[in-house]
Order: structure tokens, then sequence, then C-alpha cells
């Protein structure tokens, strides 16, 4: 009998984790990869247009997400969210296959993306449901390593596919993939509520008071969530980095240690590998360690990273880098997740995370407005390839910050059992 119930809960574990890989399929293959390529390469069309519907999409899901989130725990329910919001990115995404009209892409796309990335935030809240307390992280770390190996299938599944047909032949097989690795975790993770969620008190004016009060009681109640605000402008100067990282790392190989596309291609798959890695270790260590701890150390890893990108001369290094970046973006959000969940009672989940999804994507904003900004400052000294190290030097400025807000977390107390 305990030996069923064991396997029951290891199971519920696995199909809350394979969510992690089913939306990478989204992440990678359209927002990343052949969406882009399609409208701007195929079709001609300017970037500002891609740039438009992204940027409408993720401004929609910062601004909704974190209300969504608290209407989620004041109704005690997030598993019809995570449905609902998964199967309208399946369908939209799945719909991009075979539109031809551009502007009617990018609508659609916009809402696929929408309902993609807000969906994560009801996914990350209910790892509750399955994690026991001694292993958060350890779930948490088997979620984004699922996740990683997402994109690398996602990448050897669906290439073959777009060299014989061309970019528009992703959208539907990545639609079926994503839906196919989402069912275990809407079908077998349950809400511990069952009642009915009705949206339209929160329509009206007593409703959408209710929800604002509850948003602010989270983020700004240092007494009922010790450590909340400071975890949240932690992770807003990390993430600040993680993202510039990731958005300008292509661009600096070519810059300064002159990888071509080759080299760059099998450099994302080379630092995946390692970044499943840093997720699984990552979280079993944070169970051990402590997460206030496990979270200085990824960033302590971080600035350690951005030293050696900037001072590096031969371009062997840039594997060895890129493999420590590897591991250490999987370690970010495995650790983060898990001190989210620690730091606030279960029935808050929706409303935390819903926060730190707004805090990562201000983050990206921030992060990626920094990069350029000094960029240009640098390079109005025409300094060629050193004005791009600089640049990445200068990013070390935000994990001072995070280092500091990190010290004044509470420490957590954890053991393996």
């Amino acid at each position: 009998m305990l030996d069923i119930l064991r396997l029951k809960k290891i199971g519920l574990i696995f199909s809350w984790a394979l969510y992690d890989l089913a939306n990478q399929f989204f992440a990678l293959n359209v927002v990343s990869l052949y969406f882009v390529r399609w409208v701007t390469i195929e079709r001609n069309m300017p970037e500002i247009f891609y740039s438009i519907s992204f940027g409408i999409s993720t401004f929609l899901v910062a601004i909704l997400g974190p209300l969504l989130g608290a209407i989620s725990d004041i109704s005690e329910r997030r598993r019809p969210f995570l449905i609902y919001l998964t199967i309208l990115s399946v369908l939209f995404t799945m719909a991009l296959g075979g539109v031809d009209n551009l502007f009617l892409a990018l609508l659609f796309f916009g809402v696929a993306n929408f309902g993609c990335q807000t969906a994560i935030i009801f996914y990350n809240a209910m790892m509750v449901n399955v994690a026991p307390p001694s292993k958060i992280g350890l779930v948490s770390g088997l979620g984004k390593m699922f996740g990683y190996c997402g994109a690398i299938l996602g990448i050897y599944l669906i290439r073959p596919l777009v060299i014989k047909s061309g970019y528009q032949a992703a959208f539907l097989p990545t639609g079926l993939l994503f839906l196919i690795f989402s069912i275990p975790c809407m079908f077998f993770i349950r809400d511990k509520s069952k009642a009915k969620i009705d949206l339209s008190p929160f329509l009206k004016k007593e409703g959408a008071v209710k929800v604002f009060r509850a948003l602010k009681k989270t983020a700004f109640n240092s007494k009922d969530f010790p450590g909340l605000l400071d975890f949240l402008k932690a992770a807003f100067f990390g993430l600040s980095v993680v993202n510039a990282v990731i958005i300008f790392m292509s661009v600096y190989a070519t810059r300064v240690f002159g990888l071509n596309e080759l080299e760059i291609s099998n450099l994302l798959i080379f630092s995946t590998l390692f970044a499943v890695g840093g997720s699984f270790l990552s979280g079993w260590l944070s169970d051990f360690l402590g997460y206030k701890k496990s979270i200085a150390i990824v960033f302590i890893l971080w600035f350690i990273s951005l030293i050696l990108g900037s001072f590096a001369t031969q371009k062997s290094m840039f594997w060895f880098i890129g493999a420590l970046v590897g591991i250490t973006l999987g370690s970010t959000w495995v650790v983060l997740r898990a001190m989210a969940i620690k730091l606030v009672p279960a029935e808050r989940m929706g409303e935390v995370f819903g926060l730190f999804n707004l805090v990562g994507y201000f983050a990206g904003i921030v992060g990626s407005i920094f990069w350029a900004g000094m960029l240009l400052l640098f390079s109005l000294f025409e300094l060629k390839e050193y004005a791009y190290r600089l640049t990445l030097f200068s990013l070390s400025v935000f994990l001072v910050f995070a280092l500091v807000f990190i010290r004044r977390l509470p420490i957590i107390k954890t053991k393996l059992t």
C-alpha cells in the first residue's frame, strides 16, 4: 500500500514536471526561433511589427498575471486557469501553421504567447500540490531539467521539418507537442478545492478592490510575509542580468569571440545540456544547503561568469563560459522558484508567482535597456570589442544590489527526508 502511494506521488511529480518540457516547445520553436524568422525573413515584414505583437502580449501577461493569480487564490482554483490558457495557446499556435495573412498571424501569435506565458503562473503555483515540503528545490529542479530537455528535443524534432518545408511548417507540430506533453499535468494535478470559478464578482468595483488589496497585502505586508519584498527586489536585480545575457549572448559571442552561426547553434545546445544538469543538481543542493544560501551562490556564479566573459581572450574559453552560464542559468529559476514557495503559504501561490512574473518582465526590460545604453556610451569612445566587454562587466552592478537584498532574506531551514 505504501509503495502504491509512493508511486502515485512520484507519478504526480513527473506529470507536473512534463509541463515544463511542454511549454518549451512553444518558447523555443515559436518565440525564439521560427516565428520571427518566418515573419521577417520569409515574408519580409519589418521587425517592428513582431516586436509590437510580442510587446503587447507580454505587457498583458505582466499586468493581468498578478490579477489572475490573486483571483485563483481567492477562488482556491488554479487548474482551470492552467487548462484554459494552455488550450488557448495550443489552438492559436496550431492555427499559425495555416494562416497566410501576416497581420492575422501576428494577432494569433500574440494570443498564443499570452496563453503560454500566463499559464506558467498557475503551473508554478501548482507545484505545492505535488512537492513534499522538504523536496521543494528538488521538484523545482526536476521541472527545469525537463524544460531544458524539451528545448533540446524541440530543436531536433522540428528542425528537419523546417529544412524541408520552411519556417511555417514548425507551428502545427509544435502546438501538437505542446498539447501532448501538457496533458498529464492538466489531467492528473488537481486542486484541493472543487468550487466553481465565478469571475463576475471580480469584474465589479468591489471585487476588483478585493483583488488589489490582496496583491498589496501579499507584496508589502512584511509582518505576515517576511522577506517577500526583499526577495522580489533581489530577483529583479538578478534577473536583469540573466535576461540581458540571454538576449545578447549570441551577439557578444560573434562580436568578441568571432563565433559563426554554426558555432553559436552548437554553443546553445552545449550550454543547454549543462543547464539540464545544473537544474537538477541545484534543486537537490538547495534543499540541503537552504534556499537563501543557494540563491547567493547562484548570483556569485553569475558574477564569475561576467568576469570570465569580460576578460577572456581565447576563443576556446567561451565554451567553458558557455558551460558555466548553462549551469548557472538552470540553477537560477530553480532556486528562485523554490524560495518563492517557501516565503508564502500555499493559498497565496497564485499571487506570488504573478508578482514574480511581473518582476521578471520588468527586469527583462531594464536589463536590455541598460545593456543598450552602456554599449552606446562605451561605443562613443570607439572601443570596438572592448565596448562589449565593458558593457558585460557593468552588469555586475546589478548583482551587487541583488546580494544586498539576499542578505536581508530570512533563513529557511530545510532538511532532506
